[in-house]
């Protein structure tokens, strides 16, 4: 893998920065200190039980153990994943003893993480697939095999400090998963972005949710998505209801306008997206929509009068420093970084997370779940790096933690 003979620090540049069909090594379509962070305007409390009428949804969640997921698939389904990955079998379902026996089950993963049956591959688990019944109130769920996860404990990391600032982001545990009887390892279980994910995190959910990863084409080649006329098209619905394209035009209109104060900042929530960059930034999250237009979804809020909030997926490639932190590609982001209001809030965001993620309960949390998933990772029979590497990437991100402050002030950040 690159990402192991590179290191977790290395520095990988970004190549061309043109907009269309690159290949491209790693990407998966498919997120107590002195001084708090007060969250973005209009999202919801965190607290599902008040919106949660099928179970305790953090029970699917808890970090105080790992999950037991028993996953088992009839010959023709097997055949299936190993010929179209991306189309859901039926499966039967075992989560910590709880039956279900009929989930929609897919392979997960794309250009870098994709991995064939009996190459652990990463999975995505619909519960109402075949008609069946939600897990303790959550329908759908992620396994990432973090084979582009040098710690094992990027994805909590980064989601976490999204948090932090006040922007939404999955949940994330971690399960011991067999398939058809087979030991295939450790996986981050992840929450997945859908109606259940907005109703727990805004206060209107009923507004559009789109998927703005890239757009792969059979030749293998890809387009980036962002908000201009080449590749708006290719954003996908998620959820909300289908406006042909009108609410992802406005932002390409308002964008192209050069008014960033104005007319953007009418169909754009310019807070929450500063807040989005100076997350980017301080993680040094490369293949996220600030710095590579990927690995992002866009909500549109009613809560905001409709304004576009962005959302995190996939940040198993946080936390490098290669990271170009002076020259962001989403094209918000970059308006926003040549706008001096913006950039205001996006440096005095950086600040509080550099004065509060160190020593705070999100690092204590991913200390106990290193600890907690190392005796998995030593019996892991897919494991693909050595022990030693993880811990070295676990106390790289520490350091992170301790030292990324002043690398922003070096930067001009």
């Amino acid at each position: 893998m690159l990402l192991f003979a590179l290191g977790c620090n290395a520095s990988v540049g970004f190549g061309d920065s043109g907009t269309s069909s690159r290949s491209h090594p790693r990407n998966d379509r498919d997120d107590t200190g002195a001084e708090t962070i007060e969250p973005a305007p209009d999202t919801a409390t965190t607290d599902t039980d008040t919106i949660d009428d099928d179970g305790d949804q953090d029970a699917v969640f808890d970090l105080s153990f790992v999950h037991q997921i028993e996953l088992t698939v009839d010959g023709p389904g097997m055949r299936s994943l190993g010929g179209d990955p991306y189309t859901y079998v039926e499966a039967a379902l075992s989560f910590d003893g709880e039956e279900r026996p009929a989930v929609g089950l897919r392979i997960k993963g794309r250009l870098g993480s994709l991995r064939s049956v009996g190459d652990k591959p990463a999975f995505k688990v619909d519960l109402l697939e075949y008609d069946g019944e939600r897990l303790h109130g959550i329908e759908k769920f992620n396994l990432n095999n973090m084979v582009q996860d040098c710690a094992k404990v990027h994805e909590l990391a980064s989601y976490g400090i999204h948090r932090m600032v006040g922007i939404p982001a999955p949940r994330v545990a971690y399960a011991r998963v067999y398939l058809n009887g087979e030991d295939q390892g450790l996986y981050s279980l992840v929450e997945d972005y859908d109606d259940v994910f907005l109703d727990g995190n805004f206060k209107d959910p009923s507004g559009n949710l789109y998927d703005g990863d890239y757009y792969l084409w059979n030749n293998g080649s890809y387009t980036l998505v962002d908000f201009d006329t080449s590749t708006e098209q290719y954003f996908e619905l998620d959820e909300g209801t289908d406006v042909g394209m009108s609410d992802i035009e406005a932002v390409t209109t308002a964008l192209a306008s050069g008014n960033f104060q104005g007319q953007v900042g009418a169909v754009v929530d310019l807070d929450q997206h500063a807040d989005f960059l100076a997350v980017a930034a301080w993680t040094g999250h490369y293949d996220s929509y600030s710095y590579y237009s990927n690995n992002y979804r866009v909500y549109f809020d009613p809560a905001r009068d409709g304004k576009a909030v962005l959302l995190p997926w996939d940040p198993d490639w946080a936390f490098y420093a290669s990271t170009a932190l002076n020259s962001p590609y989403g094209d918000i982001s970059l308006q926003c970084m040549r706008d001096t209001t913006c950039m205001a809030r996006v440096r005095e965001t950086a600040d509080t997370l550099s004065a509060t993620v160190p020593d705070s309960e999100l690092q204590d949390e991913i200390e106990a779940a290193a600890a907690l998933i190392l005796p998995e990772l030593e019996s892991d029979p897919e494991l693909d790096n050595s022990l030693s590497e993880i811990r070295g990437c676990q106390q790289d991100l520490y350091a992170w933690f301790t030292r990324r402050g002043g690398e922003l002030d070096a930067a001009g950040f």
